[in-house]
C-alpha cells in the first residue's frame, strides 16, 4: 500500500514538472523563421513565437525537447540562433505558459524547418510561363530546374509566412502549376531543392523571377526614341515612356531579354531611360510599363513597342514594295517584296515595330505573301535583313509601306482634269477628286508609279491636286481614292482613271486629211489619213467633243489611215489626230489642225439610228490589229476610261460593219422576189430538165432561203450610184454560215460573200470588173435564180 502511494505522488510531482499541454485558454501561437528559407552555416537566424496573451513565459522546442526559454512582457518573443551550425537544423515549435502557473502550458505552434544551406549544392534555375507581365485569370507555370534527380524541390514567395510549397520530381526539375492568377499571386519567386538523405539541407535559392499581374484598368503608357530612325553606333539614344500617373514605377522592357528590366522612380508622370553608347547588342523591340508604388506587383499594360535599329554601314537599306500598291479588297491576296544588296539573307517584315513574317532567301529578295487579307492585316509595314550567322547584326529597315484595304461600301469618288484635253510643258494642271465624305484623306495615284501616293486633308468633300509646272514626267493614268480620318488604312475603291497628257512641240505636227473629201453620203465609205511624218509611230485619232470616240494604231511607216465602209449621221464632226513614239508613252505631239467631215443632207437609208458598231482595222502603211498579240493597248482620252478603267473606250462612229440601210419595206421586198425565183427556177426545171450551173447555184440560193426562213440576218452593201447597174441591191453573206447549214465544220473568218438582185426590169448589162473589187454578178429580172458561188452569187435569168 506505501508503495502504491509512493508511485502514485511521483506520478504527480512528474506531471507538474512537465507541464500540461493544450491548456483551452490558452490558445495555440505561430511561430515563424527570419530568414525564412534557409541559412548558411556560421549565419545567424531569428525565431519568432506569437501567443494571445501578455506576460507569458515562451518555449522553444526542437524536435519534442526544450531548446530554449524566454520571457516576454507582450505577446510574442525572439529566440535567437547565432552562428548557425549543422547541428542546429532541424524541425522547430513553440508554445508558452503563465509565470505563475508553469505546468498550465498552451498548445505547440506549427512546426518550422530550420535549414542549413550547402554551398556546394549547384544552384537551381527559375522561369516563368509566359513571361512579362500576366493578365488577370491566365495560366502560369514556374519551372525549377537543378541538377540532382534525386531530391525534393521547394518553391518561396519573398515575404510569404506560409511555409513553400514543394514537389518530389521524377527527374531534375519541377513544374509549379498557378491555374487562375489573380493580384495576390504578385510578388519575387525562386525555389530550391533538398537531397532526400538530408531533409534540412538545401541549395542556394535561384535568382528570384517576378510575378506581376496587369490591370487592364490602368492607361496604357506610351513610348519614343530619341533621335528617331535607324541609330549609328556609339550614338546616345534616349527611351521616353509618358504614363498618366505620378506616383509610379517605370520599367523598360527589351523584346526577348531575359535580365530583369530596368526601372526608375521618377518625380513626375514619366521616365528617360539613357543609352549612352548605342552599340548593335542594344537594337531591337523596346516598350515601358509603370506600377503604382502602393501595389508593387500590380502593372499596367506595356506600351506599343518601338524598334531601335542599330544600323550596320556595311548592309544598304533594302527597298520594299507591294503588289498591288493601291489596296486590296477584304478576301484578296498582297505581295510584299523585300529587296536587299546582300544575297543569302535573312529577312525580317515589320508591321508597326513587330515583327510580322521570316523568309530566308538565296538572293537579293523576298517575297512575303499574305492571302486571304482581312480587316486585322491593314496598317504600315517595312522590312529589313540580317546575316543568318549574325542575327544582331541588321540592316536599316526600309521606307514604310501601307496595306491599305478597300471597302466596297464607300461610294467611288470622281476625278477630273482642269484644263481638259492635251496640255503643253510649263501648264498649271489642277486635278480635283471629288467625295461624299467630308472627314476623310483624299490620295491620288499614277500608274505604274511606285512613289508613295500624294495625299491631302481637305475641309470639304473633295480636294485638289495642283501640278504647277507640267513636265512629260507628269503624264499618264491618274485615279483617286479617299480613306477616312477614323480607319487611316481602310480605302474607298479607286475612280475611274483620267489620262494626263503631255504635248511635245518639237514632235511634227501630223496633218490630217479625207478621202474623197467633200461631203459624204449616209452608208458612203470614207477614209481618215494621218501624216505623222514620224516612222515607227503610234498614232491616235479622236473626234472633238467626244470622249469617247477614238481609235488608234501603231504603224512602220509615217502615214496611216483609218477607213470605214458605211458612214452615219452620228459620223459628222471635227477630227484631230496625234502621234507619239512607241517607247516615250504618253508624250504626245500637238494635235493636227481640225478636219471637218460633213454627211451629206438626205435621208438615213435605214430610217432608224444604226447601233455603234466596232471600228475596221486601219488601212495605212503598217496598220496594226490591236486585237492580235503584241499590240500595244491605245491610250485613253481625257475623260474615257482606258487601261485600268471600268470599260474599254467606244470606237468611234466612223467605222461600221458593212450593214445596208434597208427600210423594212425593201427587205420584205427582197423576200417576195426571192421566192419568186425559187418559184420560177423550180418550174424552169421541170420543164428543161436539170442544168449543172443551175443545180449548183439553186442549191446555194436554197440554203440563202433557208437561212433567212430562220431568221437570219443578210446584211445589205450600199454602193455608190452606178448608172450602168441601176436597181442593184448587194448583199453580204455570212459563208461561216452557210458552211454551218451545209453540215460542214465553221472556219476562220474569211472574204465575205455578196449576192447581187437586179430589181429592175431593165436589160441585162454585166458590170465591169476592177483590180480589186468584189466580182460583179450578172442582173436578173424580178422572177430570175440566184446563183451562190464560192468567189459571189452569179444571177440567171429565169
Amino acid at each position: 500500500m506505501a508503495s502504491a502511494l509512493t508511485v502514485l505522488f511521483l506520478g504527480c510531482w512528474l506531471a507538474g514538472h512537465s507541464g500540461v499541454w493544450g491548456e483551452p485558454s490558452y490558445p495555440k501561437p505561430s511561430i515563424s523563421l527570419s530568414p525564412s528559407q534557409g541559412v548558411s552555416v556560421g549565419g545567424a537566424v531569428a525565431v519568432w513565437c506569437r501567443g494571445k496573451r501578455q506576460g507569458m513565459q515562451f518555449v522553444l522546442n526542437k524536435e519534442g525537447r526544450q531548446f530554449q526559454t524566454v520571457t516576454s512582457n507582450g505577446l510574442e518573443a525572439v529566440f535567437s540562433i547565432s552562428n548557425v551550425s549543422w547541428e542546429d537544423r532541424g524541425s522547430y515549435n513553440c508554445s508558452y505558459h503563465s509565470r505563475s502557473e508553469p505546468f498550465t502550458v498552451s498548445s505547440p505552434s506549427d512546426p518550422v524547418e530550420l535549414v542549413v544551406r550547402d554551398a556546394s549544392l549547384p544552384r537551381p534555375s527559375i522561369s516563368l510561363s509566359p513571361t512579362g507581365d500576366t493578365t488577370p485569370g491566365a495560366d502560369v507555370i514556374i519551372r525549377c530546374q537543378g541538377q540532382q534527380r534525386d531530391a525534393r524541390f521547394f518553391l518561396h514567395r519573398a515575404g510569404d509566412l506560409n511555409p513553400p510549397r514543394h514537389m518530389d520530381p521524377a527527374g531534375d526539375g519541377a513544374e509549379f502549376h498557378i491555374p487562375t492568377v489573380g493580384w495576390p499571386h504578385g510578388g519575387n519567386y525562386s525555389c530550391s531543392y533538398r537531397p532526400r538523405s538530408e531533409p534540412f539541407v538545401s541549395s542556394q535559392p535561384s535568382d528570384p523571377v517576378q510575378l506581376v499581374v496587369a490591370d487592364a484598368s490602368l492607361p496604357r503608357p506610351s513610348i519614343s526614341l530619341s533621335p528617331t530612325g535607324d541609330t549609328t553606333p556609339g550614338a546616345d539614344v534616349i527611351i521616353r515612356c509618358q504614363g498618366q500617373q505620378r506616383d509610379a514605377r517605370f520599367f523598360l522592357h527589351r523584346a526577348g531579354d531575359l535580365n530583369p528590366p530596368r526601372h526608375m522612380d521618377p518625380a513626375g508622370d514619366g521616365a528617360e531611360f539613357h543609352i549612352p553608347t548605342v552599340g548593335w547588342p542594344h537594337g531591337g523591340n523596346y516598350s515601358c510599363s509603370y506600377r503604382p508604388r502602393s501595389e508593387p506587383f500590380v502593372s499596367s499594360q506595356p506600351s506599343d513597342p518601338v524598334q531601335l535599329v542599330v544600323a550596320e554601314p556595311s548592309y544598304p537599306k533594302p527597298s520594299i514594295s507591294l503588289s498591288p500598291s493601291q489596296g486590296v479588297s477584304v478576301g484578296g491576296a498582297v505581295a510584299v517584296w523585300c529587296r536587299g544588296k546582300r544575297q543569302g539573307m535573312q529577312f525580317v517584315l515589320n508591321k508597326e515595330g513587330r515583327q510580322f513574317q521570316t523568309v530566308t532567301s538565296n538572293g537579293l529578295e523576298a517575297v512575303f505573301s499574305i492571302s486571304n487579307v482581312s480587316w486585322e492585316d491593314r496598317g504600315s509595314y517595312n522590312c529589313s535583313y540580317h546575316s543568318r550567322s549574325e542575327p544582331f547584326t541588321v540592316s536599316s529597315p526600309s521606307d514604310p509601306v501601307e496595306l491599305v484595304v478597300r471597302d466596297a461600301s464607300l461610294p467611288r469618288p470622281s476625278i477630273s482634269l482642269s484644263p481638259t484635253g492635251d496640255t503643253t510643258p510649263g501648264a498649271d494642271v489642277i486635278i480635283r477628286c471629288q467625295g461624299q465624305q467630308r472627314d476623310a484623306r483624299f490620295f491620288l495615284h499614277r500608274a505604274g508609279d511606285l512613289n508613295p501616293p500624294r495625299h491631302m486633308d481637305p475641309a470639304g468633300d473633295g480636294a485638289e491636286f495642283h501640278i504647277p509646272t507640267v513636265g512629260w514626267p507628269y503624264g499618264g493614268n491618274y485615279s483617286c481614292s479617299y480613306r477616312p480620318r477614323s480607319e487611316p488604312f481602310v480605302s474607298s475603291q479607286p475612280s475611274d482613271p483620267v489620262q494626263l497628257m503631255v504635248a511635245e512641240p518639237s514632235y511634227p505636227k501630223p496633218n490630217i486629211s479625207l478621202h474623197p473629201g467633200g461631203r459624204v453620203t449616209p452608208g458612203g465609205a470614207v477614209t481618215v489619213r494621218c501624216e505623222c511624218r514620224r516612222p515607227g509611230a503610234r498614232v491616235l485619232l479622236y473626234k472633238a467633243g467626244d470622249a469617247d470616240a477614238w481609235c488608234a494604231s501603231d504603224s512602220a511607216g509615217d502615214v496611216v489611215e483609218f477607213s470605214t465602209r458605211n458612214v452615219s449621221w452620228r459620223d459628222a464632226g471635227n477630227y484631230n489626230c496625234q502621234h507619239s513614239t512607241k517607247w516615250d508613252l504618253p508624250v504626245w505631239s500637238e494635235p493636227s489642225d481640225p478636219m471637218e467631215l460633213v454627211v451629206a443632207e438626205g435621208t438615213n437609208p435605214a430610217g432608224t439610228q444604226q447601233p455603234d458598231p466596232p471600228m475596221t482595222e486601219p488601212a495605212g502603211e503598217g496598220g496594226t490589229d490591236p486585237t492580235q498579240p503584241g499590240t500595244t493597248p491605245a491610250p485613253t482620252r481625257p475623260g474615257s476610261a482606258g487601261p485600268g478603267g471600268s470599260e474599254p473606250s467606244a470606237a468611234p462612229d466612223l467605222t461600221h460593219p458593212i450593214i445596208a440601210g434597208v427600210s423594212a419595206a425593201a427587205a420584205s421586198l427582197l423576200l417576195l422576189l426571192l421566192l419568186l425565183a425559187f418559184l420560177c427556177s423550180r418550174s424552169a426545171r421541170g420543164r428543161k430538165g436539170p442544168d449543172p450551173r443551175q443545180t449548183r447555184e439553186s442549191k446555194a440560193a436554197a440554203t440563202v432561203y433557208a437561212l433567212m426562213g430562220e431568221g437570219k440576218q443578210l446584211d445589205v452593201l450600199p454602193q455608190e450610184p452606178d448608172p450602168e447597174a441601176e436597181g442593184l441591191i448587194y448583199a453580204e453573206l455570212d459563208r461561216q454560215a452557210l458552211q454551218a447549214k451545209r453540215g460542214g465544220p465553221a472556219h476562220a473568218p474569211e472574204p465575205v460573200l455578196y449576192a447581187a438582185i437586179n430589181v429592175s426590169r431593165g436589160a441585162h448589162r454585166q458590170s465591169p470588173q476592177g483590180a480589186g473589187a468584189p466580182p460583179q454578178p450578172h442582173s436578173v429580172n424580178p422572177g430570175g435564180v440566184i446563183g451562190v458561188t464560192g468567189q459571189g452569187v452569179a444571177a440567171t435569168r429565169g
